[in-house]
């Protein structure tokens, strides 16, 4: 998916940033075509800007968020010869589809027993995936 906006990415470390700013990596991931192996196509350190930031306090490594707003930045400096690429995140939801990573998660225990004494269970596994085998 690459760094833009409605991109899924996987939080590897969460600190502070200089002035009112949260410096967090992060990095995305694509299922290549011809296998179901995934390849890393952004890795990089984000600068978290104004919700962004109040929102990336409480974000903990190996956290999934999706992107909202975002942009990215380029600089010269002519007397080093050095360009410099800024990466910032102005919005994200949490994979629970909150804004906050401490929103409780649905327990899906309670939710297979709700189903099975309604008689609404379903025939197909619900597709739950440890988190420890996600490739990313």
């Amino acid at each position: 998916m690459g760094f833009r906006k409605d991109a899924w990415a996987s939080v590897w470390s969460v600190e502070e940033g200089r002035g009112n700013t949260m410096k967090v990596r992060i990095s995305t991931s694509r299922k290549k075509k011809d296998s179901d192996e995934y390849e890393q196509d952004f890795s990089g350190f984000c600068t978290f800007i104004g919700t962004a930031k109040a929102k990336a306090e409480k974000l903990k490594p190996k956290d999934r968020i999706k992107l909202g707003d975002v942009d990215v930045t380029t600089w010269y400096n002519k007397e080093k010869g050095v360009e410099y690429v800024t990466y910032k995140v102005f919005d994200f939801e949490t994979s629970n589809g909150s804004g906050s990573s401490d929103a409780p998660a649905k327990s899906t225990k309670s939710t297979k027993s709700a189903k099975k004494s309604s008689g609404l269970e379903d025939t197909v596994e619900d597709g739950d995936v440890e988190e420890d085998n996600l490739p990313f």
